[in-house]
């Protein structure tokens, strides 16, 4: 008897499985027809509006009243996506218009909950919407979702600034992200300076002038972004290297040095390569890698030596540097023919595998 209890739950339990799912495919293709008529719907609105040098009255009345809801929002933000495709110029040209209609959008989103306010600064950043303006109720807004938890509150309204192109009120975002205590990615905060659609020259000078007011890991995914945009650096990241400052940031430093070679930098550069202290190997590993733009004798020299480190990370820089350099098989003849049979090994497998891209271009 119990048994039987146990499969009769069992085969109930399943059947009400069953049944919830039956009813959220009912639901989720409902709610797709919806989204749908709801994307038709504002596609035509839309359309209406082009050309027009000011907004229908009653437009705009329609998107305030419709567009407090984030459903709507989603629907609003999927139909522009649509023409944006078609009619670039004209959509652009229609969302400039729409300044009034978005502060007063802010501040009701101000007062949802998280999960939603989050995805007013969304739309905010895809489409530029403040682009150039400095807008105080605007920037209050973004403010109160830098002090969130949730990452997500933070990223959005990180990008909405990003796109509004304020460099102080980028660089303001960045030092409350530090004064909350949340930690937020690196690789982010760098991806996403990098979209700044302002003066990026200006908002590269204006970081660096304040890099000392930000925490350890702002300072870095700065000065990554400082790499991966500008080449003005040079002397100053030099400047860094020969400061008692966050191994971290040294590392940024040489990242950067073997990105845009700066002469004066080279002997600084050679003392870490030279190293002899293995506990400094991310030193030495992280130079080695850049010194493949310093081509030399006594470059190559170095690089030689680091293919015998103790180190697998040294070694493995070292062969990829000197790949870099373009070098001859023969040139390689010491190594090959040396004691340490790890070098050569690692130097051959550099080889096979160019040889082995090469036949790859050549056969398409």
């Amino acid at each position: 008897m119990k048994i039987e209890i146990i499969v009769y739950i069992y085969l109930a339990v399943c059947l009400a499985m069953i049944g919830f799912n039956i009813v959220c495919i009912f639901l989720f293709k409902r709610n797709d027809r919806e989204a749908e008529i709801s994307r038709l719907y504002y596609i035509d609105l839309i359309k209406e509006q082009f050309g027009r040098e000011v907004l229908d009255d009653r437009h705009r009345l329609m998107l305030l009243k419709k567009l407090t809801n984030v459903r709507e929002l989603m629907a609003f933000d999927k139909s522009l996506e649509i023409l944006y495709e078609q009619y670039p110029d004209q959509v652009r040209a229609y969302l400039r218009k729409l300044e009034y209609v978005f502060v007063a959008l802010a501040n009701r989103y101000s007062r949802k909950n998280e999960l939603q306010m989050t995805y007013f600064p969304y739309i905010i950043a895809r489409y530029r919407l403040f682009y150039g303006e400095n807008l105080p109720q605007i920037n209050r807004i973004l403010v109160d979702l830098l002090e969130k938890p949730s990452i997500y509150c933070r990223e959005n309204a990180l990008g909405a600034f990003y796109s509004m192109g304020n460099a102080e009120n980028v660089a303001d975002a960045l030092k409350i992200i530090d004064n909350t205590g949340y930690y937020h990615n690196k690789k982010l905060l760098t991806d996403g300076l990098l979209t700044f659609a302002g003066d990026k020259k200006e908002l590269n000078e204006l970081l660096w002038e304040r890099l000392s007011e930000y925490s350890l890991n702002t300072q870095l995914a700065i000065l990554d972004c400082i790499r991966f945009s500008s080449g003005d650096f040079q002397e100053r990241m030099l400047g860094l290297l020969r400061q008692d400052l966050d191994s971290e940031i040294h590392y940024c430093a040489i990242r950067y040095l073997g990105r845009y070679p700066y002469e004066p930098a080279y002997e600084q550069l050679m003392q870490y390569a030279e190293h002899e202290d293995e506990t400094h190997w991310e030193y030495t590993s992280i130079t080695c890698f850049a010194l493949a733009s310093y081509p030399s004798d006594r470059t190559i020299e170095v690089l030689k030596k680091n293919l015998s480190s103790r180190n697998w990370y040294v070694r493995l820089n070292a062969s990829q540097a000197l790949e870099n350099l373009k070098l001859e098989y023969a040139d390689f003849i010491d190594i090959f023919e040396g004691d340490d049979r790890y070098a050569g090994e690692m130097m051959r497998y550099r080889f096979d595998r160019k040889k082995l891209s090469e036949r790859k271009v050549a056969a398409t």
